[in-house]
Formats: structure tokens, C-alpha cells, sequence
């Protein structure tokens, strides 16, 4: 079990204080909101923060002399500086704002997919992708005519990483050109041995691309100690707004690259004949920015360390613990992912014997506990389980040890309801 350093008793240290931080919450003081894994509530300070740059910094970016357009520009450069810290980046010029991790693989994809695959080359991706780590992929090495590989999967939802040393048997490892692997689990929350993959990656020169967006939230990330070639992450995951997500990439992959998306402020020069392309990170960011989104992303970072990164995973991690010992103790309940609570985080994946996930979710919903149901937009992952669909309650820091009670009374009262 992991450790504390308090007592599961104290609700000030387990998401009662921070609630209040949260508008919507604040709000609806009886809605127990355990989908976070799909999107988190958002502090006062991210909504003010965007609702002070409409008001008082509105303007076009980098396009302009005019004083509000460079205060709107320097609102823009300023959070991506903020992105820079938290991430540990190398540069600024590293970090391409995008609207969503979705968007973010699909430039990696497209791009990269562009620059490295040819005919009989591997992209590797792991079976417990997200659909945005998956199909990208698969679309890439069809354009290709390359092959998409899938690392097997456990029963208790890790990876079978013994896959690798088959690949380097078989001779396959010398095919592959990308690898493409979540740093944790949206469908059943394991987080993967991603050090131990980039470092088998670099082995074999593969460049590596990892999915962030359910892990960021959750502990902090150095780029540099990851072993990856490029990070995506959503901000709405991040206690940020919807619309800006985060492509972090070593400079020396994004001057390779060609663009993925043309026009506006990418383009340097254009002539009948031929196009150039703006300097790093422009070259990847097309069209007008969601600035109010970076601002509110940036503020949610900020939040985060205001708030103190160690603290919220302490008690983030107190909090997974009780969940966990609460759900296994309901008889008839099923719950998948690794008993190793050091190789799982914040998603709790179950199935009710008997009862199908979705009216599993809408009864607990008359209780005002709002979870998913579903097959988690990870069908390959559900697919090698011999899973249909299941249940997921997914924590952040502003839940509390009441809420996940209520979740497991409900969660009985659906077993009798049913």
C-alpha cells in the first residue's frame, strides 16, 4: 500500500478546501464529479484569468504594433514560458500549442509519419491506447504503406513488456521508426514503465512519442527525465480550459518536420511558386490561437504549483488508496486494472455482475455522482481484455473521502436496485 502523511479522516487535506476553489462545485454542493479522466473542474483563478484577458487584452497576436495587440502577444509568449517551466523544456521554442492532445498526435503523426516511414517500417503503439494514440497512427502507416504493431496486454491491464524482447528476437525492433505509448492508462489508469521504454528506444533509435494528458494532471513531468522525443497534454484535464493542448518536441525533431496545418502565422514568405515557413514554434501553430484557452491553461499550471505539486499528489494518492480498498470489498463488483496501487492512478474501472455499465452510471447519477460508461474511447484495449464496456470513476484533487463513500453506497444500491 502506499503511504500517507496524514489521516484518511481529514477532510481538510482531502479535498474539502480546495473544492471551494471550484465554482461549479462550489455551487452544487450534492454533485459528486468522479470523470475527471475525461475533463476536471476549473479553478476561480483559471476563469478569472480568461475572463481578464477578454476584457482587458483582446486583440490579434504577433500581427501587429499597436499597443493591445502586444499586450495580447505578450499574454501569449508569457504562457508559453510558463509551459516551458513546468515541463522543464529546453526552450520555448519547444512548445507548440495546439487545441488538444488529439490534435497535438495527430501533427506528430502526420508530420513525423511524413519525415521517418516508409514502405515496411513499424509504428509500435501499446493496446491500451487512447483512440487519439491509436488511429493517428494507424492512419500514418497506412499513407506509408508501413505496419501498425500493438504491445500486447496483461489481465491486470499493464503491458506486456516482454513483447520488446521478442521484437529484438524476431528482428521486427530494427523495422520500427516510432513509438507511440500513453504515460498512463485513460480506460484503466496503469501507468507504464515509460523510462524503461524510451531507454529500450534509444537502444534501438526509435523516436518516442508520449500521451500525457492523464498523467499531468495528476504528478508533475521533466521532459528530459521521461526519455521521450515528444509529450502531448490537454489543459481541460489540467484543471485548464477546453480548447489548448500542449506538443512539447525536441527542437532538433521540430526543425525536421514539415508543417502539418498552412497558413497564417506559420508562413514566412509566399510566392506563386513556393512557401517558406516561420521560425520555431510558429512554423507549427497555423491560423489565430485560442489565446484566452493558453491564458487559462498557463493559469491552471500556475494554480497547480501555487497549490503545491507535492501536496496535491500526496493527497491525491491517499485518496486513490481508500478508493481502491472500497471498491474491492463490494461483492459482485469487478474491478480491472493492476493491484500494484504504485502501478495505477486516479481511474477506477469496474463492472457490476449482471448489470450493464451504462445503467450502472445512470443510477448513480439520480444520486448526483456523475461518472463515465462505456468502452472509454479505447475499443483495442476493451477488445484484448474480452471487455464490452465498463464503469469509471476517476479522481482529482478536489474530491473527497465523503464522495467516494457515496460512490460505494450507490454503487451497492445499483447491485440491489438491479
Amino acid at each position: 500500500m502506499i503511504s500517507g502523511v496524514f489521516s484518511v479522516d481529514s477532510k481538510a487535506e482531502l479535498g474539502e478546501e480546495i473544492r471551494e476553489e471550484f465554482p461549479l462545485l462550489a455551487n452544487n454542493s450534492e454533485l459528486a464529479y468522479l470523470d475527471n479522466a475525461a475533463t476536471s473542474q476549473k479553478p476561480e483563478s483559471v476563469l478569472s484569468a480568461m475572463n481578464r484577458y477578454y476584457r482587458e487584452e483582446n486583440a490579434n497576436v504577433h500581427r501587429s504594433l499597436y499597443k493591445l495587440a502586444e499586450i495580447s502577444t505578450l499574454a501569449l509568449e508569457n504562457s508559453r514560458a510558463v509551459v516551458r517551466q513546468y515541463l522543464n523544456a529546453a526552450s520555448s521554442q519547444e512548445i507548440i500549442f495546439t487545441k488538444s492532445s488529439t490534435e497535438g498526435l495527430n501533427l506528430c503523426a502526420w508530420s513525423l509519419g511524413e519525415l521517418l516511414l516508409s514502405p515496411g517500417d513499424i509504428v509500435l503503439v501499446s493496446a491500451l491506447e487512447h483512440h487519439s494514440n491509436f488511429v493517428p497512427w494507424q492512419q500514418a502507416a497506412n499513407r506509408a504503406d508501413a505496419k501498425l504493431v500493438a504491445i500486447p496486454v496483461n489481465e491486470d491491464a499493464t503491458l506486456n513488456i516482454d513483447f520488446l524482447e521478442t521484437l529484438e528476437k524476431d528482428g521486427r525492433a530494427e523495422k520500427i521508426r516510432i513509438l507511440a505509448v500513453a504515460h498512463i492508462s485513460n480506460a484503466f489508469g496503469t501507468i507504464h514503465p515509460i523510462r524503461a521504454i524510451s531507454a529500450w528506444c534509444r537502444k534501438h533509435d526509435i523516436t518516442m512519442v508520449l500521451d500525457a494528458a492523464q498523467s499531468l494532471p495528476h504528478f508533475p513531468i521533466d521532459v528530459q527525465a521521461t526519455g521521450a522525443d515528444f509529450l502531448v497534454f490537454s489543459g481541460h484535464k489540467t484543471y485548464g480550459p477546453m480548447g489548448a493542448g500542449v506538443l512539447w518536441g525536441h527542437e532538433k525533431w521540430l526543425e525536421k518536420m514539415p508543417p502539418w496545418q498552412t497558413g497564417g502565422e506559420m508562413i514566412s514568405t509566399v510566392r506563386l511558386e513556393k512557401s517558406t515557413w516561420n521560425e520555431l514554434p510558429y512554423k507549427f501553430e497555423a491560423g489565430t490561437p485560442n489565446v484566452a484557452a493558453v491564458v487559462g491553461l498557463a493559469a491552471a499550471l500556475n494554480w497547480m504549483i501555487a497549490t503545491g505539486l507535492s501536496r496535491l499528489e500526496t493527497r491525491e494518492l491517499k485518496l486513490g488508496e481508500h478508493a481502491y480498498e472500497k471498491l474491492v470489498s463490494v461483492k459482485g463488483l469487478k474491478l480491472y486494472g493492476p493491484v500494484d496501487l504504485n502501478q495505477r492512478r486516479g481511474v477506477f474501472s469496474f463492472n457490476l455482475e449482471g448489470i450493464h455499465s451504462h445503467d450502472v452510471a445512470q443510477y448513480l447519477d439520480k444520486a448526483q455522482i456523475a461518472i463515465r460508461s462505456g468502452h472509454h474511447c479505447a475499443q483495442p484495449a476493451m477488445r484484448h481484455l474480452g471487455i464490452q464496456s465498463t464503469a469509471r470513476a476517476s479522481l482529482a484533487v478536489y474530491n473527497t473521502i465523503h464522495e467516494v463513500d457515496r460512490l460505494v453506497d450507490a454503487i451497492v444500491g445499483a447491485r440491489e436496485y438491479f
